[in-house]
């Protein structure tokens, strides 16, 4: 099986991450327009300002977009972790995904949070909170280590 790169991205900051790309580009745009028109200080250090904006959303960009489950032959990293990032497939028992779905005012986004529980062989459990969201998202995911499982058992 060829290796696979589920993208995990939250539905609330996907939206927000555009608008701050959208509102930087344009902040840039007025930045380069004044310093055209204008070269003194302020446009000047406008201009340089939003330079170091663009830097940030470039990488906080970069950052949002590389969040996800990368599966391999042998393995399953997240890559949103910092250590402890990988399972061997050889060492799950069974997964289980979690995701609370009930409606609710006094819930907060912590509480909404997907999570994936490993069983693992040696009778440990191990839960990797991946964040909101989508229950398609995280089926698929299940769906796709569930099946690296059964090629690794047999």
């Amino acid at each position: 099986m060829e290796d696979k790169f589920i993208r995990i991205i939250s539905p609330v900051s996907l939206p927000v991450i555009l608008l701050f790309d959208a509102a930087v580009g344009y902040y840039m745009y007025i930045a380069v327009i004044k310093i055209m028109a204008d070269k003194g200080a302020f446009a000047t250090i406008f201009l340089v300002l939003q330079s170091f904006a663009v830097i940030i959303a470039i990488l906080a960009t970069r950052e949002v977009l590389r969040h996800g489950v990368m599966i391999t032959d042998k393995y399953v990293e997240f890559t949103a972790l910092d250590s402890d990032n990988k399972v061997r497939f050889d060492e799950i028992d069974r997964i289980e995904i979690v995701k609370d779905t009930k409606a609710s005012l006094k819930k907060n986004f912590v509480n909404r949070y997907s999570s994936l529980v490993f069983y693992l062989n040696d009778d440990t459990v191990l839960t990797v909170e991946l964040g909101i969201t989508t229950k398609r998202k995280l089926t698929q995911i299940e769906t796709e280590i569930n099946k690296r499982i059964k090629n690794n058992t047999n």
